[in-house]
């Protein structure tokens, strides 16, 4: 955490606001790590500003869930193990369906064009070297969608479990399977064009479906990308009453 970050000057927005911003950023970019500690004494070096502000970035990015606070140690970044993940995934299968439902109902065309030209953008990126930028506009996507369903408490729920598996760990893993990347994409990329049809023609039924498969694929990503154990995503399956839905999609 040596790296000195850009000092934070803007005079809209408070000094804590802009030191939330500045860290939560470079948290989603994966330049600080799950386990690596955010001490306040080198992040008000680094962005020059009083340890108060800092103070109180740190506790809103432990209440995004970005970060945790270690009792007697201080704050680091999140750290995530397998069932952690597999949360993550089953809360994805039981808010997301309902957030695009929402959006379809809720949608004006402003809105609308603007998800249309997100998916436009990243359908272009396709390299490994495109991935840093894919990832960016995938969080938008998603991000608008959830933001675009007028509910502020669902979204509010879905930034805190987005947060708790950073997207970047995900691209990061396919550099890791070079040669998986495209059809994984072209996965990708369909299913947000069809998802995107589906709110522009206000048909949820078909949006909520859509939804669920586009997270369905995320499990066999989980499984082939990070290893993770199909009997733990089963078991936390069982335990959320979600194994009904990934049976009947």
């Amino acid at each position: 955490m040596a790296e000195r970050l850009t000092p934070i000057v803007n005079e809209r927005k408070s000094l804590a606001e802009l030191a939330y911003e500045a860290t939560r950023e470079r948290i989603l970019s994966g330049a600080f790590k799950p386990g690596d500690w955010l001490r306040q004494e080198e992040l008000s070096q680094q962005l020059s500003v009083s340890h108060t502000p800092v103070r109180e970035a740190l506790d809103r990015l432990v209440a995004d869930g970005l970060a945790e606070r270690v009792p007697h140690r201080g704050v680091r970044v999140s750290t995530i193990d397998e069932n952690d993940i597999a949360e993550v995934y089953c809360l994805r299968l039981l808010l997301e369906p309902v957030i695009v439902r929402l959006t379809a109902n809720n949608i004006s065309i402003e809105e609308l064009n603007s998800l249309r030209t997100i998916v436009d953008k990243a359908e272009k990126l396709t390299s490994l070297e495109d991935m840093p930028s894919r990832r960016q506009l995938n969080r938008e996507l998603h991000c608008m969608i959830c933001k675009t369903c007028g509910s502020v408490t669902l979204t509010r729920l879905h930034e805190i479990v987005w947060n708790k598996f950073p997207d970047w760990m995900f691209y990061e893993g396919l550099y890791r399977h070079p040669k998986s990347l495209k059809p994984r994409l072209k996965r990708e990329i369909e299913e947000h064009h069809a998802l995107v049809n589906a709110i522009s023609k206000k048909d949820a039924d078909l949006a909520e479906q859509i939804s669920i498969r586009h997270i369905r694929g995320m499990k066999e990503d989980l499984l082939e990308v990070f290893e993770i154990s199909g009997h733990i995503l089963e078991q936390k399956q069982q335990q959320m009453g979600l194994l009904r839905i990934s049976m009947d999609m």
